[in-house]
């Protein structure tokens, strides 16, 4: 287990922060289940293994050393469950895409920003020979905690589909600085108006994280010759 460098502090005891590997399984199952949302899908046993292996990264914080909350990365690759190839990414793209796969916080250390924490401690470039890091994640419609964290962490929602267990989930790719120019403008849409959503994302409109309400988000067409107007360029001339 690798310490981190980043400390977090609650109730004046201090937090540290650690890659974990598999020894760490158990303990994450056993905070899932006890910390999961009704709203939030888990993850399985198979997918704990990926999360704790070579193609994930795993960050737990750990009060002594009791694990209360983390934070989990899978590197799909080239395979076929990325979420890189529905957005039109293809092959050296696919091997910069990251999906943000889980975190949860023991409910006893919620109130504290330990999810923001636990994500500021990844928050690097994780693909350095890469231009651009690729990430997403799936969050349900009708979870506005989770659309509000992913958007303060710099995800756009892109499109909406039903997936896992058949409830409608946005997929947020994160806009970073060297993603391009931010549009001004738009239309400012109520985080739980999906109706709204829908149709602006039909038209190629994107949900942007900078700008936005409270309780809104700002909808608005991508620049033209940012990355996500490049990357939809090739589907429509191909």
């Amino acid at each position: 287990m690798r310490e981190m460098a980043a400390q977090a502090r609650t109730e004046g005891s201090p937090l540290r922060l650690a890659v974990l590997d598999g020894s760490w399984a158990p303990a994450i199952a056993a905070l899932q289940n006890a910390a999961i949302g009704d709203r939030m899908y888990p993850v399985n046993g198979g997918q704990i293994a990926e999360m704790l292996g070579p193609r994930g990264l795993t960050v737990g914080a750990l009060a002594s050393d009791r694990l209360v909350g983390f934070f989990s990365l899978l590197f799909p690759g080239r395979q076929p469950e990325s979420m890189g190839l529905p957005f039109g990414l293809v092959e050296e793209e696919l091997d910069a895409v990251v999906h943000w796969t889980a975190v949860i916080v023991d409910p006893a250390f919620r109130g504290q920003r330990l999810q923001q924490r636990l994500v500021a401690a990844v928050d690097w470039r994780l693909f350095p020979q890469s231009p651009h890091d690729y990430g997403f994640v799936t969050v349900r419609a009708d979870n506005p905690p989770s659309l509000r964290s992913m958007l303060a962490c710099g995800f756009a929602m892109v499109w909406a589909a039903p997936k896992f267990d058949g409830h409608l989930r946005h997929t947020l790719f994160r806009i970073t600085p060297g993603d391009g120019e931010i549009p001004d403008g738009g239309e400012m849409v109520a985080l739980m108006d999906l109706r709204r959503q829908l149709e602006l994302m039909a038209r190629g409109w994107i949900g942007w994280p900078q700008g936005a309400a409270a309780g809104h988000v700002r909808f608005a067409p991508p620049v033209p010759g940012c990355l996500v107007d490049r990357i939809r360029a090739r589907t429509r001339s191909g």
